[in-house]
């Protein structure tokens, strides 16, 4: 079974020979087959996390098992049969094929005359068959769409063949579509391969929603472990984003902005878990109001007629869109 652990690992770099810690005595593990997520605010060492993890800079103490071995004593084509990265700033050579490069992955397998064997070739065709990129093998890579693109840096680590992915902000210049694309694709490789796939990210709302594990980083030198639900229950999560701008919703697992609510409105809903109250309850904090049923406006929400009716003394007006009620709304309030 494919495991990966750190021991008192610390991260960070030399300045004039002085070491500079970003984080220190992290212990972490995974299992085969986990999706993990890396997550913290800038500059906590996500990026130097993963490429520590990779030997692509030194680390400050500790040391990285993978499978029982000490990657940092084995030789550098062992450690390629274990460790496979695909880095944000990739650039493959202008003239390769997608096949070609996904042929890459098989390196360290392929001795001095670089020849793929036929086993070669079957892990080059299964890679390409798990990132859906059939048709695609004699594509340009320089012709392929940013997303395209990534499943192809993604298909050369699995025909790697490793038992450690790392991948540093794979989802970064993707619109919505892709980047969810992209998430999806490593949470079913994960299962599918039994391969440790540790990511970085941004995506934090997303990568709550796939990853199996997360890896919390901060500011203070601390990484927390756990799965994303517990992550939201004890709370970590809002103490590691705590922000006067926005907030952590624990019911809905994302990001909201805190608002001045300086007016108030009073509701009454036909069905209080439905969309439309959601939602307009939604626009009504866009807007400033809070809801406060000793408001004298109040505004009454039909889910039948999909109606909203605005009612102040002797003074009524009805609207039949959200837009239309935030535009008669603000006439109480003049």
């Amino acid at each position: 079974m494919s495991h990966l652990q750190l021991q008192n690992v610390s991260i960070g770099y030399f300045s004039r020979k002085q070491p500079i810690f970003v984080q220190s005595g992290l212990n972490l593990s995974a299992r085969e087959g986990e999706l993990i997520a890396l997550i913290g605010p800038n500059g906590c060492g996500k990026s130097t996390l993963i490429r520590s993890i990779a030997c692509l800079q030194p680390l400050l103490s500790g040391t990285i098992f993978i499978d029982d071995k000490n990657i940092r004593q084995i030789p550098t084509r062992q450690r390629a049969t274990l460790i496979s990265v695909v880095l944000t700033d990739n650039q493959p050579p202008a003239s390769f094929t997608v096949r070609e490069l996904i042929s890459i992955g098989r390196d360290p397998y392929t001795g001095w005359l670089g020849k793929l064997t036929d086993e070669d070739q079957e892990f080059v065709d299964r890679s390409i068959d798990m990132t859906n990129l059939k048709g695609f093998e004699q594509r340009n890579v320089n012709e392929l769409s940013d997303g395209e693109r990534q499943r192809a840096f993604i298909a050369r680590a699995l025909a790697q063949d490793t038992s450690v992915i790392l991948l540093d902000e794979p989802t970064s210049h993707l619109d919505l579509s892709n980047r969810i694309r992209i998430l999806l694709l490593l949470q079913k490789l994960a299962r599918d391969t039994k391969k440790i796939i540790l990511l970085s990210t941004h995506e934090i709302e997303t990568a709550m929603q796939v990853a199996d594990k997360i890896w919390l980083l901060d500011k203070s030198h601390r990484v927390i472990m756990g799965t994303p639900e517990d992550m939201v229950l004890t709370g970590k999560i809002d103490d590691v984003f705590k922000n006067p701008s926005y907030e952590f919703d624990k019911e809905y697992g994302s990001f909201v902005v805190k608002k001045l609510l300086d007016k108030t409105i009073a509701t009454r809903v036909s069905r209080p878990d439905g969309l439309m109250a959601r939602w307009t309850t939604k626009a009504l904090s866009r807007k400033g109001f809070r809801i406060d049923n000793q408001s004298p406006v109040e505004l009454t929400i039909d889910d039948v007629s999909r109606s909203w009716t605005i009612r102040k003394d002797n003074l009524t007006m009805t609207a039949h869109s959200i837009d239309d009620m935030l535009q008669k709304l603000s006439a109480f309030f003049e």
